[in-house]
């Protein structure tokens, strides 16, 4: 008797699952179709339920995730145990002179850089490079024009990068005009030039004289002696010399 009612409610179940979602059956016979799932539940248990977690889902999730992380996410954030990068030491002909720190470029030193550079108040093409203002490259582009005013303060800018290329580089203590002579030289060879001149070399050493001299031995393009260069580096000389 049992088994042929549990076969009754099995029936209804069925016929509801599979017809009265896709055409609808009476409101009394879903009913009864409800009426045998609950009864079903009882005897067959919980439809539904989780299965018990064995664990091995948490191990599955963490894979996952290690899966789906992008390459260098990892590198992002540095281990705790990893050493913090050491910040460089600066050699000695980093350190400078502190009598020297307060220097900046004086207007004699200005006034070769522009004179030797030249005015463009519209940028133009220099080898294949945009320059406008006193040789200013930076923010030059095709089409650019700027005021003096501006050119002005391009120049100063640029200077900034010679000036503290000298004050490093420079072990002993100048005046504002050796300073600014030697400023207008590093921004001419660029501040690397400058750091393996002969000027810097024979001061370092003590020898202002031969230091002096030595800004005539930079005067050189494709290898030849270049009458532009000479001209300025005279200037850069007299200037080192100019008493103050």
């Amino acid at each position: 008797m049992m088994r042929s009612h549990l076969f009754f409610w099995l029936i209804l179940f069925l016929l509801g699952a599979l017809v009265g979602e896709r055409y609808g059956l009476p409101g009394v016979v879903t009913g009864m179709t409800d009426r045998g799932f609950e009864m079903a539940e009882g005897w067959l248990g919980r439809v539904g339920e989780p299965v018990p977690d064995d664990g091995n889902d948490v191990e599955d999730d963490a894979d996952a995730l290690a899966d789906d992380t992008e390459p260098g996410d990892a590198a992002a954030t540095p281990s705790a145990s990893e050493p913090a990068s050491a910040a460089p030491t600066p050699s000695s002909g980093d350190l400078g002179n502190a009598a020297n720190a307060g220097l900046r470029i004086n207007n004699a030193g200005l006034a070769i850089i522009k004179e030797s550079e030249g005015l463009r108040l519209e940028a133009y093409n220099n080898g294949g490079q945009w320059l406008i203002g006193y040789g200013h490259a930076r923010t030059a582009s095709a089409g650019m024009t700027i005021t003096e005013a501006q050119a002005e303060q391009l120049l100063r800018e640029d200077v900034r990068a010679s000036e503290d290329g000298v004050r490093q580089r420079v072990l002993v203590p100048v005046n504002e005009n050796q300073f600014s002579a030697m400023v207008s030289l590093a921004y001419n060879l660029g501040v690397g030039g400058f750091g393996r001149s002969t000027v810097l070399d024979a001061l370092n050493a003590g020898d202002y004289d031969r230091a002096a001299n030595n800004f005539l031995n930079h005067n050189l393009a494709g290898g030849q002696a270049n009458e532009h260069l000479t001209h300025r580096r005279e200037q850069e000389r007299a200037l080192f010399n100019a008493p103050v």
